[in-house]
Order: C-alpha cells, then structure tokens, then sequence
C-alpha cells in the first residue's frame, strides 16, 4: 500500500491547485462584469476625470454610498426644496425619481458647484445652506444678471447651477455620446441661417416683412457658448467678424473633451430660461411665460442638437 501515498498525496495537492485556480478565475470574472455593468472607463478623462464615450446606463444606485466619505454633509433638503423642485420640473418626468437619489454634498473642492458622473453625485461650495451672496464666486453669476442684492439671488444661482451639473450627470447616465453632439452642435453653430451670437436674445432677419422668416439674425445660446467656451481672447463681446465660428476652448475648459461642456450649457440656456421674470424672481415657481421662454431657447438650436438631448428634456418644451 505505500506506494500509493503519494499518489494519493499529489491528487491532493491538484486537487487544491484547481481549488484555488477557479476560484481565481471566479473572482476575476465578476469583478471585471461589476466594472463593465458601473461603466467604469478609464480610457478619455474629460474635465471630470472619467470617459465621456457612449456608455450605457450605469448602475448609479449603488456608487454613491461606495464613493462617498462617511463624513460628506448633504445640503439641506428642507431649505432647498423649492430649488430642487423648480429643477426637477425642466427635465424628463421619467427621470425625477433618478435625479432626487443623486446626493448634492458640500464639497471643499468645489468653486461653486461640481458634478462627478462617474461616482453619481455632486459636490458644491461649503458656503451653499450660508450666505451664497458672500461667495467669492458670484461674479460669474453677475455677468450673467444676477445682482447679490436681489432677494433671489441665492435662488437663481443654485437653480442653474444644478441644473447645469445634473445635466453633466445625466450625460452619462443617459449614454449621450459627446463627440456626436460636438459634431452637430459645431454644425448648428456655424451655420449662419442661426444667426451670430448675441446676449440681446434671439432675433429674426427680416423683421421688414409680415410674420417671421426661418433665418435667426442674432442668437442667445450661441453667445451662451462663445461667451463661456470659446472666448479665449477674453473679449467683452462677440466679435463682429466671423472669427467667433473658431470653437477653440479658452483656458478655463483647454482639457475638456469636445462636446462635454457644449451639451451643458446648451441645456442650461434652454432649461434654466425664465430664471430671471419678475414671477420667478418673486414666486420661485415656473410661470407659463417662462415655459415660452424655454421654448423659445429651443428654437434658437437645430433639430439635429435638440435631437440629443431625447429623453432629458421636459417633453412639453419640445411639443
């Protein structure tokens, strides 16, 4: 019988290697299926340090409470419930359940306001439930209208920030692939039948005749581009030339992937419209005349952009 032992003895020892190199194997498969169900690229870092590439939905449900210090501090939502609600409103019914499980932290890091779509929350300035009116940023603000010492200031501040991060959220929740929107959106924008940019709002060329034509002369969301992405010269105005079809980012966004931003703000123009009416400033609630108002940011943008933002949108702004 002794010969046998180690026989016996080798079985054995197979037995545990093949043990423990499937189980190997195991691990390694789930671990890279829970990578590819989170969409965790790491290939293209955009501004927020992830790919922006087409992705399909990803599994934010379970990233937050991964990714998140056990010492992060959410903002009030007692006191910020009639903002959040306001930005609820503008996008896709279907996604306010989505949108209100996204944690909105204070965030030290945070100029103003910060989404991180890879790890499904947004991080904004630690002053949010204080004194906004006191944020060394809000002069950014100002340029765009807003006075700190109207009593809505905090109000609209926060509302288009979020606005603006949910959307970068929702770029990639949704899977919008950015280089498809770049493509259409650098077509829109030099096309001169859209007019030139201008903060005066949209216009018509031929106001002469009865009715309206079909080309734009002047165009608010463009400005809302030029002024924010490609102004690198740092102009005060748009230039009067066509050197502004140049969509060479300035500094501010010199690493972002193309088309990150520009899905962004062309859906913050358009959501946030209305932000700044008399009825908004007072009530803080969306009034049927600045649903008009968003419409009218809808027709200042081509089909082919409007096209990509299917699914994010209030759909009454697109009926």
């Amino acid at each position: 019988m002794r010969p046998g032992k180690p026989h016996a003895m080798r079985n054995a020892i197979l037995v545990v290697l093949f043990l423990i190199g499937g189980g190997t194997l195991v691990r390694m498969y789930m671990h890279e299926g829970l990578l590819r169900d989170r969409n965790l690229v790491v290939a293209g870092h955009g501004v927020y340090g992830v790919s922006q590439r087409s992705v399909k939905v990803p599994l934010f449900s379970s990233l937050p409470i991964r990714f998140l210090s056990r010492e992060a501090v959410s903002i009030s939502l007692e006191s910020n419930a009639g903002v959040l609600k306001s930005v609820f409103e503008v996008f896709d019914p279907s996604l306010r359940s989505f949108l209100a499980s996204v944690p909105i932290v204070l965030d030290a890091s945070a100029d103003t306001a910060r989404a991180y779509p890879e790890k499904g929350y947004i991080g904004v300035s630690p002053d949010w439930d204080n004194v906004v009116v006191q944020s060394k940023y809000r002069a950014i603000y100002e340029q765009g209208g807003m006075k700190p010492e109207d009593p809505v200031f905090g109000y609209r501040f926060k509302t288009i920030l979020l606005i603006h991060e949910f959307l970068h959220i929702l770029q990639v929740y949704q899977g919008i692939d950015v280089h498809l929107c770049y493509e259409a959106v650098a077509r829109w924008y030099t096309d001169p039948r859209y007019g030139i940019p201008s903060p005066k709002g949209m216009g018509y060329a031929d106001t002469a005749r009865k009715g309206r034509g079909d080309t734009l002369a002047i165009n608010r969301v463009k400005y809302i581009l030029w002024h924010e992405l490609y102004n690198y010269r740092k102009l005060s105005e748009a230039p009067r030339d066509e050197s502004w079809k140049n969509m060479r980012y300035g500094e501010r966004y010199r690493s972002t992937e193309k088309g990150v931003e520009e899905f962004a703000y062309i859906g913050q123009e358009i959501l946030s419209g209305g932000s700044g009416s008399k009825s908004y400033i007072k009530t803080g609630q969306w009034c049927d005349r600045d649903w008009k108002n968003k419409k009218m940011r809808v027709s200042e943008v081509s089909p082919e952009v409007i096209s990509v933002f299917r699914g994010v949108f209030n759909p009454a702004l697109t009926q």
